[in-house]
């Protein structure tokens, strides 16, 4: 009976491993995974060389790994069990309170040369910005994450993991100067029991960066935006982000996803870098239907993107952003002639003969700390 058990226990292993293996291989190869947000590595090309090396094997094992038929499934379910045992964050991702998966960012994440030539380069905008536009129309913002605004959410064990966004956003103070600098975490902190960041996403809601488009103008002097003078569009319901593509779970809450509109027949004209022809309106309703919603707004991350459409009055705002500025810009879009951003890392002009060039008559330093901390490519600032 043993014997019997046995055959029949190697007869089912057998079929599901070679039963797998031919699924596989019969089964096409993806190129993205909309779920986890990443492209999935594909077969690797032959050579004796590489197969001596062992670099052909490694390849081949990411290949299979990614292209492991119900990939998807396999991954939640991973996820699952280390929730189950007890895993303190997956993947990087913290399961908080009221559904909040926030990224987690350790002081191992940054690299203290780094931050310091940033916060040197942050002077030297500051700086030239003045000499450009003027102290009153130069502005700095550095916006801290979800898991220094909400950190309340935050499983105790958190609290003496994470990098510390305030000494940051101190220093980062001091070198941008009391006239430029727009405190973004005391502003946050004052809504933080409303709907100001993603559950599944690192970044801020619309509702979050209205707060800061708000403060913004009122300090530069350019009047009072109310919340009810906008029309609060809905673009999707069903939004799971890059903290949910990292650690997809299955309790995982949708997010909102909205546009502040204060004149929605306003027609507005959005221009990127390296396409023929302009673009109308302030998202793009394809991405709606694709995995990562969020590059909607302004129609994602783009070298250079101009804004045309808002009150004819002169004023033509600069942002030197990350990708926290999309739906703030989307804001200031109607209130400025023109608005330009640029994306340090696929920008290749000169920022400053570019804003001389266009006429800019504001600035704006817009990135979330820790993406601030770690852009390699914020050196476009040092150029004359």
């Amino acid at each position: 009976m043993k014997k019997k058990e046995a055959i029949i226990t190697i007869a089912v292993f057998l079929v599901l491993l070679f039963g797998l293996t031919i699924w596989n291989l019969l089964t096409p190869d993806r190129e993205f995974s909309y779920n986890e947000n990443k492209y999935l590595d594909q077969m690797p090309s032959f050579s004796w060389e590489k197969l001596l090396s062992g670099e052909w094997q490694e390849d081949f094992e990411s290949y299979i790994t990614d292209q492991f038929i119900g990939r998807d499934t396999w991954v939640g379910m991973n996820v699952a069990s280390e929730r189950a045992i007890g895993k303190k964050d997956v993947n990087g991702v913290i399961f908080g309170k009221d559904h909040y998966m926030i990224q987690m960012h350790t002081p191992q994440d940054v690299d203290g040369e780094l931050v310091e030539k940033n916060l040197e380069r942050l002077r030297l905008f500051v700086e030239k910005s003045k000499v450009m536009v003027g102290e009153e129309h130069t502005s700095v913002m550095l916006v801290p994450t979800a898991s220094e605004v909400l950190a309340e959410k935050l499983p105790s064990f958190a609290s003496g993991m994470l990098y510390d966004q305030k000494a940051l956003l101190e220093r980062a103070r001091e070198q941008a100067g009391a006239e430029a600098w727009i405190d973004a975490e005391e502003l946050l902190g004052q809504h933080k029991e409303e709907y100001i960041f993603y559950r599944t996403d690192h970044h801020w809601t619309m509702t979050g960066a209205f707060y800061a488009y708000q403060e913004w103008m009122s300090r530069k002097g350019y009047g009072s935006v109310k919340l009810e003078d906008y029309e609060q569009v809905t673009l999707s319901e069903d939004f799971l982000g890059t903290t949910y593509s990292k650690a997809p779970d299955g309790s995982a809450k949708a997010d909102t996803m909205l546009l502040f509109e204060k004149d929605p027949e306003r027609e507005y004209t959005v221009y990127l870098e390296g396409a023929d022809q302009g673009r109308q309106g302030l998202y793009d309703p394809a991405k709606l239907q694709e995995k990562d919603k969020y590059a909607s707004y302004l129609y994602g991350n783009n070298g250079l993107v101009e804004i045309r459409g808002g009150e004819e009055n002169g004023r033509t705002l600069l942002i030197i952003k990350d990708s926290y500025a999309h739906c703030f810009a989307t804001l200031a879009a109607q209130d400025f002639e023109k608005v330009y951003l640029i994306d340090p890392r696929y920008f290749l002009q000169d920022v400053w003969e570019f804003a001389r060039t266009h006429q800019v008559t504001d600035t704006l330093f817009l990135f979330n700390t820790m993406n601030f901390a770690q852009e390699s490519y914020l050196y476009i600032l040092d150029e004359a």
